[in-house]
């Protein structure tokens, strides 16, 4: 017995030990552990060494990734390529040596085994310390597409659901999976910065206007992503919500009678226009302190686009706006960049001293004052040949004129940017010495540029009065009254719009 037990112990040990691997001819199937150099956790690597080690998942369809925590080799003379697949035919992610830390590598899902292949060769003379790699595998998202399976009240031709404020509004919707959904978490977000857990949801809007309603989902797989994996379309369900119609017109040409008097009153009413503010958001300031390499960065989100919606010509960038001031304008590469990372150079570091709006030239931090500089296709000459006016102090100096110019890069460039999403500028400080400020940015898009159905004017469908034994004449949606008692007699003028919404606007006559 006592004999067992050893056995049982050096074996539990051995499996232990075998959560880590060290470098050496082989192929391995784990997911757990800590991939070192052939000097395990304690010593160095050794001289003439000549590896190929792979690591391959424990499961089908999973991901080996190494994270590596330390990396020291000799530079350039003993080296370690790692390789995204079985062997070393596969493509290679790169080469590593000195303390060139490989960092995070993750087979992709399309080498066909998940697996990674790491070679490595040293020297006849010296070495170092190695390397020491965290060993996980991931599962990698499966494609999940949200879908509308009912709306109550349905929508219209044009797919939109058009309701009256407060008018309740119920969705059930469901997610198709490629692997699996068993488990899989639905939220409903309504537009207004509510959501709804479920696949089902009920709620209303209390205020006019277009709401864009989606569907997330989220399976159980979190080796990727913490929260899940997400679906990956937008279902963008419209919804407009009707305004208010305008009734002013809708009164009396009297509103107090004698009794036996009469007077007419006429009924008005006027369509309201919702129009989408597709205005995106100014930017906060933004410090430039001096710093010569210095790259300062300010970003504003746009949201009011289809999510589809690309810039496909250049003009469609109306202009990008920036209220600044700097003290030395030989200091400043400017650039925009889109959601996607494409990008633009709005200026280049010409001008030499010339300031930019009314700089404070002491250069302590404090701000001076901004001027608005705008780059546009429209414009005609970039800002380096713009004229300069005196502005700014200690001492007061030659500065840009403010205005619109063109950029010294062409919009272009932006050409497949995505409209919604986070828009940068990027100011890269060149120099020592000079500072400035960003007091805010803007970026405008061509109006037409909107989608339609962002923006609605309701259509009357039907108004009247209200039916009343003391009318004694109509005329279209005027009526003559003459009320048959003294006191107070209302009246009602009642319309209906396309929407469904019923509207009433009342008349009170004194007898």
């Amino acid at each position: 017995m006592k004999y067992f037990f050893t056995y049982l112990l050096l074996l539990n040990l051995t499996l232990l030990l075998a959560q880590d691997i060290n470098m050496q001819d082989g192929s391995f199937n784990q997911c757990s552990g800590v991939f070192y150099d052939s000097g395990g956790e304690f010593a160095n690597y050794g001289n003439d060494e000549s590896f190929i080690l792979t690591i391959c998942p424990e499961n089908p369809g999973q991901l080996v990734q190494l994270d590596f925590v330390t990396f020291s080799t000799q530079l350039n003379t003993d080296i370690m390529v790692i390789y995204n697949g079985d062997s070393t035919a596969s493509t290679p992610f790169g080469t590593f040596s000195g303390v060139a830390n490989p960092g995070q590598v993750t087979a992709t899902d399309d080498n066909g085994s998940g697996c990674l292949t790491i070679e490595f060769n040293s020297n006849g003379s010296g070495n170092t310390t190695g390397w020491e790699a965290n060993i996980t595998c991931l599962t990698p998202c499966q494609t999940i597409t949200s879908q509308l399976d009912s709306a109550s009240p349905a929508p219209n031709s044009d797919n939109y659901i058009r309701v009256c404020p407060n008018e309740e509004i119920t969705l059930t919707g469901s997610g198709n999976f490629s692997v699996d959904g068993t488990g899989a978490t639905y939220e409903w977000d309504l537009g207004d910065g509510n959501t709804i857990p479920g696949q089902s949801a009920t709620f209303s809007y209390p205020d006019p206007g277009v709401y864009v309603v989606n569907l997330n989902i989220r399976d159980t797989n979190t080796s990727i992503d913490p929260q899940g994996c997400p679906n990956t379309n937008l279902i963008n369900q419209v919804i407009q919500v009707a305004t208010l119609p305008d009734f002013t017109g809708t009164q009396a040409v009297q509103s107090t009678l004698c009794f036996g008097e009469s007077t007419i009153i006429n009924g008005v009413v006027t369509p309201v226009e919702f129009i989408n503010d597709c205005t995106p958001p100014l930017s906060g300031v933004t410090p430039l302190p001096d710093g010569g390499g210095a790259v300062y960065e300010t970003s504003i989100t746009v949201d009011c686009y289809d999510n589809s919606q690309t810039v496909t010509d250049v003009n469609q960038i109306v202009g990008v706006c920036l209220n600044m001031e700097h003290s030395y304008s030989g200091d400043l590469d400017i650039f925009i960049i889109s959601p996607n990372g494409q990008q633009s150079q709005l200026f280049d570091q010409a001008g030499g001293g010339t300031y930019w709006g009314g700089a404070d030239n002491n250069d302590n931090g404090v701000p001076g004052v901004g001027a608005d500089y705008c780059f546009s296709m429209s414009a005609t000459i970039p800002l380096s040949a713009a004229p300069t006016v005196v502005a700014g102090s200690n001492p007061p100096n030659n500065s840009w004129e403010p205005g619109t110019y063109l950029p010294v890069e062409s919009f272009n460039s932006l050409l497949g940017s995505p409209l919604n999403g986070d828009w940068t500028i990027r100011i890269v400080d060149n120099l020592f010495i000079d500072d400035g400020t960003i007091f805010s940015w803007s970026i405008d898009f061509d109006p037409n540029l909107q989608p339609p159905e962002y923006s609605f004017t309701p259509v009357i469908t039907s108004e009247a009065w209200d039916p009343d034994s003391t009318i004694i004449a109509t005329s279209g949606n005027d009526i003559t009254v003459q009320p048959n008692a003294e006191g107070q007699f209302t009246y009602t003028y009642r319309v209906t719009d396309d929407f469904g919404c019923e509207y009433a606007q009342d008349v009170v006559i004194d007898v």
